[in-house]
Parts: C-alpha cells; structure tokens; sequence
C-alpha cells in the first residue's frame, strides 16, 4: 500500500472551497492580488506569524492560536516559494469557478473577483458545511483585518507579506 500526503495547497478543489470562502466573507470584491494573498495564508495560516502587521492586528491574529511554523508536522518553505507553488492552482480554480458561473468573467478579466448572483446563492446555501468554526475564525481575520482594502493597499499588502505575483 503507497501512502500519500495531501497538500490542500495543491489540491484545485481545495482551492475553489478556500476562495469562495474568502471572496463569499469580503464586504466588497476583492482584487484578484489580495484574493491569491488571503488564500495562500488560509491554506497556510502558521506562516502569518512571519508576515508584519500592526499592533492590533497582531493582537487579533494571536487570539486565533495558531501554532507557530516550527511546532507544526509539516516543515513549510519559504513562503515566496510555496506562494510561487500555488500560482498554478490558483490560476485553475479562477477558472473553474468562472466556468461554473460562480465568478463574473468580466470582473475576473479587471483584475476583481466578483460573485455572480448564482454564486451568491449556492454559496450562501454552503459556505457553512464547506467551512469549520476555526476556518470561519480565520477567514474573518484574513477579510476584516489582514488583507482588507481598506486598510492595506496592495503595495503594502505585498511588502508587509513579501509576496508577489504579476496578475
């Protein structure tokens, strides 16, 4: 028997659940930059201790109890690296979510993630068996408090994380 490790980071599924997750939480729709950002930190949430944040920010991110990257099973890379990793994932569940209807193919073509209003309902309808009571805990931070427009442009966003990506 050949077991295997499962990497959600990796999985395109996983991915579609991640995203709608998060674009489902933004209060408005998110740039697609922020959207990649705020993923790779739910798929990889101990690496957010090694990211910069206000004092308040931190004080919120700590309250989650999220173990640091060096007490967890796995041993994580660089985070640009796996962030680079994940680029082709992402890109497919971009895709994908499109194909279904759940995304507005012309808003994804601006740069913006934007749920259709057939996503809208079958998120609504899902969001709470797709999604544990930690994850919603988690993608609250990361919407409200992380990667919000708001309060991050997207050159900051990506100098407080090191992450970029051309779009």
């Amino acid at each position: 028997m050949n077991d295997r490790l499962w990497y959600p980071q990796l999985d395109v599924y996983d991915c579609i659940r991640r995203f709608s997750a998060l674009i489902f939480a933004y209060p408005e729709p998110p740039g697609i930059e922020r959207l990649y950002i705020a993923d790779f930190y739910f798929a990889n949430p101990p690496l957010l201790h090694r990211s910069r944040m206000s004092r308040a920010t931190r004080q919120r991110f700590l309250a989650l109890r999220i173990p640091q990257p060096q007490t967890t099973f796995l041993a994580y890379p660089a985070p640009a690296l796996l962030f680079s990793k994940m680029e082709p994932i992402q890109k497919e569940a971009l895709r994908a979510m499109g194909g279904k209807g759940l995304i507005s193919i012309p808003e994804l073509q601006r740069g913006v993630a934007r749920l259709t209003d057939v996503g809208q309902i079958t998120l609504a309808s899902k969001l709470t068996e797709m999604t544990g009571v930690g994850e919603r805990d988690l993608v609250s931070f990361l919407t409200e408090d992380f990667a919000t427009a708001s309060e991050t442009a997207p050159h900051r966003l990506r100098s407080n994380t090191g992450l970029r990506r051309p779009v």
